[in-house]
Parts: C-alpha cells; structure tokens; sequence
C-alpha cells in the first residue's frame, strides 16, 4: 500500500514511518524541517528509514508545495504535522499555528478529496477539551468524545478547527477520515520542549528540574509505540468519521511521574517550581471505551515501562549531543585520555610548529635558495603514491 506521512521525520512521524516500512508499505514522507527544534534531531530520527527503497522524503512545506506528485497512487493519508506547543501558542506566533494547523489541512483535504483514498488519519489532541469543571469533592473526570470541547488554548482551538474540516469532508465528499486525539504522548525521540525530554536531560545534566505549576496536574501519558499501534490499526478499522481517544491507560499527576524517574534514575532531583502556564490545563484523563470497542485495542506499554525506555534513549542523545559540541569546538573527545594529556598533546603541537618557523627563518637568512626547496611539497614516494 502507498501511504502519505506528513510530518515523517518528527517524533510521532518517525515512529511511525518505521513501522509502514517494516509492514511492507510503500511510504511518500513529507517535512519542512520547521525550526521549532533543531533540524539535526529530526534527521537522526529519519536515519534508519532513509536507505528503505520504499521510503521517499519530499523535504517541503505543505502550506505552499503542489501536491500532485505525492497524492499520485496514494491510497492513506495520515497527516500528523502540525504546528505544536500549547505555550507558544498565544500571541504574534498565532499565524503559525492558522497556517500550520488549519489551512494545511484545508488544502491537504481538498486536493486529497479526488484521490480515492482509502483513509485520511487526522492526528488530533486532548487539548480539544480543554478543562472540565470537576464538582468540589469529586475526582475529576474521564474525557470522552461526546463532552462538549471548549480549548483553553489557542493551540487547541486550531486543532478542533482541524478535526470539524475533516468532519465537514466526510459529509459533503463522503471522504474517508478519522481523527484520533492523542494524550500526552512520549517515548524515544520525543521532542526537547517536552517534558519528559526537558526532565531527563536536567537529571544528566545535573540540574534542577523546570517544573510548570504544582506539578499536581494529571496527564494520561501515552507510550508511542501504542500510538503507532492504534494509528496503523485506522488503516482497516471501520472508523470513517470517528473521533477517538488514544489514551495510555496510566493517568497520574506530574510529580508522580518524577518520582518514577527518579527511580528510574537513581537520582533524586532538585525541583524549581514555576508560574503555570497560560492554556495548562488541570486534568486530562482519557475514556478508552470507544477506543477499545472500535479497535479491541488497550495500551500495552506502562508508564514505568516507557519511561525506563525513553531513559535509556535520552543517556544516548545527551552523549551524542556533547561529541556534537566537542567537534565543532574541534575538540574529539577521546575515552581513556585526560585533560592534562590533551593539554600536553598540544602544547607539543604547538612547539613543534614554532620550532619549524624558526627553522626555516633560520635557513632563509644563510641560504634563500635553500629555504625555496624547503617550502617544496614532497613528491611521493612508492608506498604513498
């Protein structure tokens, strides 16, 4: 099958495109490289699909390329890119996030609408809902998709306008959509202004963590790979014109998932506390009923499981981010060697070069023919030649 992946090289997209390569498809990848977070990240996330003969990149911006080419023999179209973060959202960066997340899909729908396409998979998000008021005394409650959705967020409201565009396609030109809403999602390859990512990397670093709020508020953490599970399930599920919950089955408030990895960690970290920020909202807990019915799916990754998993992978990119630093500094770091050896390695460097200056200023003054064949490069000899 020919699928289209907006967004392949991101978090969710690179998983994602895996997981189609590995199943036999045959997937058209298309990324702008935006610069919400750097460009190298999103790269190593697409190096073990880019020698795939059956994976095709198109590095171009969906808000202006024509996209003849791509929906040519396509038969799936799961659009995950999207303009991000519900902090940035407000403001002067709000065109953005119009361009991004509801005119792109406008004009993906509309030149998809005459493709005769099997599927169009919308990822949406829990910030649809927004906060629920929770009666004093209760709990608060689990999210379904027949609550009324009121965003708190900017971001949020571009990501409803999205879903209703799909909607409004499958009624008028009886397209195939569906649109999932994902629950805070992390994993491997998460983004850095995430805050699993941010969490990890302060912990290596040695640094206090960042927290936003109390860290009392409660997310229904979703393990990527269970994503990845529901999004290639939509493919064939008797889904069109769905909305569903993709939740992770473990909501628990923040400072419980610190506490896990610190666990995780050994470490036990210093915590700043910071103003919560403007669109933060208070619970978001997933109903999974719908889900489970439409599917027969349940998460299988717990939240423990996936954190140690995203650990692991966050030790690695934080190593590979200081040899990145190291070599554009054109400092190698080599194991086993120290500092002062270093040090002396090119202190000796140094002193050999002053020591051939010399040399030749020397040679110049009692012979200047002679110093001329000094300046003379080698001529090779047998064995390097």
């Amino acid at each position: 099958m020919k699928i289209l992946v907006t967004g392949c090289a991101g978090f969710i997209g690179s998983h994602l495109t895996a997981r189609l390569l590995k199943e036999g498809h045959e997937v058209i990848g298309v990324d702008n490289f935006d610069i919400f977070y750097s460009r190298s990240q999103k790269e190593k996330n697409l190096m073990p699909v880019l020698l795939n003969s059956k994976f095709k990149l198109e590095e171009d911006n969906l808000a202006t390329m024509s996209f003849v080419k791509v929906l040519k023999g396509t038969e799936v179209v799961i659009h995950l890119a999207g303009q991000p973060g519900v902090r940035g959202s407000w403001g002067a960066s709000f065109g953005r996030y119009l361009t991004n997340n509801i005119q792109v899909t406008q004009r993906l729908l509309e030149e998809s609408k005459g493709s005769k396409l099997k599927r169009f998979i919308y990822a949406s998000s829990s910030s649809v809902y927004g906060d629920v008021p929770v009666p004093e005394g209760t709990e608060a409650q689990f999210l379904n998709e027949e609550m009324k959705v009121q965003p708190k967020s900017p971001y949020g409201v571009t990501k409803l306008a999205a879903e209703h565009l799909c909607q409004l396609y499958n009624v008028e030109y009886k397209m195939p959509t569906v649109a999932l809403r994902f629950f805070s999602v992390y994993g491997p390859g998460q983004r850095p202004d995430m805050a699993f990512h941010r969490f990890c990397q302060s912990i290596l670093r040695e640094a206090a963590l960042s927290i936003y709020g109390d860290g009392k508020q409660v997310r229904d953490f979703t393990y990527v790979d269970d994503v990845v599970d529901v999004i290639v399930a939509s493919i064939t599920a008797d889904v069109v014109g769905q909305v569903v919950n993709v939740g992770g089955g473990s909501p628990c408030t923040l400072l419980e998932a610190v506490t896990i990895l610190e666990e995780i960690s050994g470490t036990t970290c210093a915590k700043t506390f910071l103003d919560r920020q403007k669109g933060d909202v208070i619970s978001t807990q997933a109903d999974t009923t719908k889900l489970e019915k439409l599917f027969g799916f349940k998460p299988k990754v717990t939240l423990r499981e996936g954190l140690t998993r995203e650990w692991e992978w966050m030790k690695k990119f934080v190593q590979s981010e200081d040899d990145e630093i190291a070599i554009k500094a054109n400092v190698q770091p080599i194991i086993g060697v120290d500092q002062e050896a270093i040090a002396q390695v090119k202190a000796d460097e140094k002193a050999g070069k002053k020591a051939a200056k010399k040399a030749k200023t020397n040679a110049a003054k009692k012979d200047p023919a002679q110093a001329e064949l000094t300046d003379a490069p080698a001529e090779p000899n047998e064995s390097n030649g």
